[in-house]
């Protein structure tokens, strides 16, 4: 067939499932691959627009849960989808104050998208971004992304490769980043999580550990203040055993939170959080970052959205239908000193790995 000749590496044997195939084009014409992973308890779907992930699947006795959000066709992801829908988020994940920064005396304005702020890379982030499938295997893939000096107002070019991979029950995200003049780079996926299946209502049924002692204040404005502030004795004090999320938000409200984890060292591996379905699956996500942005989908099917952002695969989804757990650096470290520098000198490499582990009892 013409896309064996095209992609020999998409098959492993002349036996194997097909791993990859066309999804769509952008509007500039370039083509959008659809890659599939395949363990014995995993099946992740995963679009090279945004590097996103399109569906996760963990096999539950005889069945597969389709445990992720997603859009059921390409066209869902560039005509009135959600940005930094379940995509990679970049250059700079969360909020940077204002929208502009200043690095080695030099001030840079960046796209302001959330009112006075810049988002997660800005209008034109790294979710509308078509990456490039570079190796794909039946468990692996790899996915880069050039991106010009200047592109959403950032500094430098930058090279970024993200890899996903299922080992197993084990679902690793590995992100790596180069550049050519000063700038900044902090990424994550904003994957939106319903251990029920992504179509089955709610997650304040679920219960959440995550194990940060403080978390990082903000301002009316969303933007960050500096301040670290403990978790003892409020409703965002989810260390220890798993609390249920319908308490927790009922006792600290709504939930959209960078949580400071805590660890012996800045680059050391450790567990960040633990989701517990009520139908017996546990999500375990692991990673080397500092922060984890927990955020419980309060903003889900809201009036003041578009009504093509909240239905997908079939499903209509609702309020607090999904659960966002986004590994990270501290947000708007640029603009704190004494947070974790989001700062990328040529020479220097980005990395981080994050992973989620998936059991069903």
């Amino acid at each position: 067939s013409s896309l064996c000749s095209r992609a020999p590496h998409a098959f492993e044997s002349t036996v194997q499932l097909l791993t990859m195939a066309p999804w769509g084009h952008t509007a500039d014409g370039k083509q959008v691959e659809l890659v599939t992973l395949r363990s014995e308890a995993l099946e992740v779907d995963i679009s090279s627009y945004g590097a996103t992930l399109v569906a996760v699947r963990v096999k539950s006795g005889e069945e597969w849960i389709d445990v992720l959000m997603g859009y059921e066709s390409f066209d869902r992801y560039t005509q009135g989808g959600k940005p930094n829908f379940c995509s990679v988020v970049g250059r700079c994940a969360n909020r940077i104050a204002g929208g502009e920064f200043e690095l080695d005396g030099q001030s840079y304005t960046l796209d302001r998208n959330n009112g006075p702020n810049h988002l997660h890379g800005g209008t034109e982030g790294f979710w509308q971004r078509a990456f490039e499938v570079t190796s794909s295997s039946e468990t692996a893939v790899t996915l880069t992304l050039s991106e010009p000096d200047g592109a959403m107002g950032y500094p430098g070019r930058v090279d970024v490769g993200v890899t996903y991979e299922v080992i197993g029950n084990e679902f690793h995200f590995r992100y790596e980043g180069v550049t050519d003049k000063p700038t900044l780079l902090s990424l994550t996926n904003h994957g939106y999580w319903n251990l029920k299946g992504h179509h089955a209502g709610d997650v304040l049924d679920h219960k959440l550990m995550v194990a940060g002692s403080r978390m990082t204040a903000v301002d009316d404005k969303l933007a960050i203040t500096g301040e670290l502030v403990p978790v003892d004795g409020t409703g965002l004090d989810l260390r220890g055993e798993p609390v249920l999320l319908r308490d927790a938000v009922s006792k600290a409200g709504p939930i959209d939170v960078n949580f400071c984890l805590d660890k012996s060292s800045d680059a050391v591996e450790t567990l960040a959080a633990r989701l517990v379905g009520p139908n017996g699956m546990t999500m375990d996500v692991y990673t080397d970052q500092q922060g984890l942005q927990v955020y419980t989908g309060n903003f889900i099917a809201q009036a003041d959205h578009p009504e093509t952002w909240w239905h997908g695969k079939g499903a209509k989804w609702e309020k607090f239908g999904a659960i966002c757990l986004e590994p990270q650096l501290w947000p708007d470290g640029i603009h704190q000193k004494h947070f974790p520098s989001p700062v990328l000198r040529p020479g220097e490499t980005y990395q981080h790995h994050s992973w989620h582990v998936f059991r069903v009892q």
